[in-house]
C-alpha cells in the first residue's frame, strides 16, 4: 500500500510540476509574446524554491504530521494550476509555476515519498523505491501526451484547469488513507518483519543540519554524482520537444519520443532498484550514468525519427536508474533516522544543477540556433559524475547476499 500510494503521489506531483512544463513551453512562448530563454527561467525558479525550502521541509517531515504537510502540498499544486489558466504575462508564470508549484512539489515529492519508503523498507528498500518511482517517469509517458492532446483539442487554459482539479480529487483521499510515517506507528516493522529491524548505520541518529551536510565529504560526492545527471535530465527532456519540432518533425511525434524516453525510464526505475538490492550500489550508479551519456552521444548525431527514439530509450534507461539510486545510496550511507534531514539538506546543493540545465541549454540555442552544443557539453558533466561515485564511501562497498 505504501509503494502504491507513493507511486500515485509522484505520478501526479512530479508529472505536473516537471514533465508538464515541456508541453507548455513552446505554446506559452507564442501566447505570452516572449522567447524560450525567458520562459525557461520558470523551471530555474522552481528548482531554486525547491532547493531553498527543502532543508526546512526535511526538518518538518522529521517532526510534524506528514499528512498535514502533504495536504498543504496538494493545495499549493491545485491552486497554482487553476490560477495558471488565467495568466497573461511571463512573471505570473514565474510566480505560479516556478514558485507555488515548486512548494507543492517539495511537500509531495521526493522527500516525503523517499522518507516513507526508507522507513517502511530495509532489505527490499531498493526494490520499493524503484517500483514507487516508476510513477514519476510513467507520468511523462501518460501525462505529456494527455496534456498535449487537451491543449491541441481545446486550449492551454483547459489543460491547466483540468489537471488542477484532477490533482485535488485524486490525492486528498489517498493522503487521508495512507500517509503513515513509519510501520511502527501501526505496530508493524520494515519489510513486513515480525520483529524490529536494525537498519541504521552507526551514528546515523546524530543531528544533521544544512551546514553539517554542506561540509560533509560524502554528501558533496553524492551531489557531484547526482547533480550532473539531473542537469542532463532538465537539459534533454525539457528541450527535446522543441529540438525535435525544430527538425521539422510534428509535435505529436515529438511527444511520442518524450513518451518513449519517459516510459523506458519508468521501467528502468524498478529494474535498477531491484539490481541495487543485489549488487554493489556504486556499480549500479556507474551503469546508470554511462547509459545516460550514451543516449546523449546518439542524440548528437540523430538525424531521423528512429535514431531520436533510440537516443531517448537509452537516455531514459540511464536517467530512470539514477532516480531511485539517489535515495537508495543515501539511505544506505546515512540511515533512516537521518534520511529526511540529509535529503532536505542535499536539495539546495543539487539546485544549481537543476537550475542551470534548461536555461543554459536555451541560451546556447538562442546564440547558435541549435541544441547540439549544449548536449555536447553534458558529456563532461557525466565524466565528473563517474569520478565522484568512484570516490564515494559506502560502508564496505558491500555486495548484498
Amino acid at each position: 500500500m505504501i509503494v502504491a500510494f507513493t507511486f500515485v503521489l509522484q505520478f501526479l506531483a512530479i508529472g505536473l510540476s516537471y514533465y508538464a512544463f515541456s508541453v507548455f513551453l513552446k505554446p506559452l512562448t507564442e501566447i505570452l509574446d516572449t522567447d524560450r530563454f525567458v520562459l525557461s527561467w520558470t523551471m530555474s525558479i522552481q528548482f531554486a524554491v525547491i532547493g531553498l525550502l527543502s532543508p526546512l521541509a526535511g526538518k518538518w517531515f522529521a517532526t510534524l504530521p506528514i499528512r498535514n504537510l502533504m495536504l498543504a502540498g496538494v493545495a499549493c499544486l491545485s491552486v497554482a494550476y487553476l490560477s495558471l489558466s488565467q495568466i497573461t504575462s511571463f512573471w505570473q508564470l514565474y510566480i505560479l509555476f516556478g514558485g507555488l508549484v515548486g512548494v507543492g512539489s517539495v511537500l509531495l515529492g521526493v522527500i516525503p515519498c523517499n522518507l516513507l519508503l526508507a522507513n517502511w523498507f530495509h532489505a527490499k528498500r531498493g526494490t520499493a523505491i524503484g517500483v514507487s518511482q516508476f510513477g514519476i517517469s510513467i507520468s511523462g509517458t501518460a501525462l505529456v501526451p494527455a496534456i498535449t492532446w487537451v491543449l491541441l483539442s481545446y486550449d492551454w487554459q483547459s489543460a491547466f484547469l483540468i489537471w488542477g482539479v484532477v490533482a485535488a480529487l485524486v490525492l486528498v483521499p489517498l493522503i487521508f488513507l495512507f500517509a503513515v510515517r513509519q510501520p511502527e506507528d501501526m505496530g508493524l516493522h520494515p519489510d513486513g518483519a515480525d520483529h524490529p529491524v536494525a537498519s541504521d548505520p552507526p551514528g546515523s541518529g546524530e543531528d544533521w543540519t544544512f551546514m553539517r551536510a554542506f561540509t560533509h565529504r560524502d554528501v558533496w560526492l553524492l551531489t557531484l554524482t547526482v547533480g550532473p545527471c539531473y542537469m542532463g535530465i532538465a537539459s534533454v527532456i525539457l528541450a527535446m520537444p522543441s529540438h525535435i519540432t525544430d527538425m521539422g518533425i510534428s509535435a505529436l511525434d515529438a511527444a511520442g519520443v518524450v513518451a518513449a524516453t519517459t516510459l523506458t525510464a519508468a521501467f528502468a526505475k524498478p529494474i535498477f532498484g531491484i539490481v541495487s538490492d543485489h549488487i554493489n550500489k556504486k556499480v549500479a550508479v556507474a551503469i546508470a550514468i554511462s547509459l545516460q551519456a550514451s543516449g546523449v552521444l546518439i542524440l548528437l548525431s540523430a538525424d531521423a525519427y528512429e535514431l531520436l527514439m533510440a537516443a531517448g530509450v537509452i537516455f531514459g534507461l540511464g536517467y530512470g536508474g539514477m532516480a531511485p539510486l539517489w535515495g537508495v545510496v543515501m539511505a544506505a550511507r546515512f540511515g533512516r533516522a537521518a534520511f529526511a534531514k540529509v535529503m532536505g539538506a542535499n536539495q539546495p546543493m543539487l539546485a544549481p544543477f537543476n537550475m542551470l540545465g534548461l536555461p543554459a541549454t536555451t541560451f546556447i540555442y538562442e546564440q547558435t540556433g541549435s541544441y547540439i552544443p549544449a548536449f555536447t557539453a553534458l558529456l563532461g558533466a557525466y565524466a565528473i559524475a563517474l569520478v565522484a561515485i568512484s570516490l564515494f564511501r559506502l560502508k564496505g562497498d558491500e555486495t548484498p547476499s
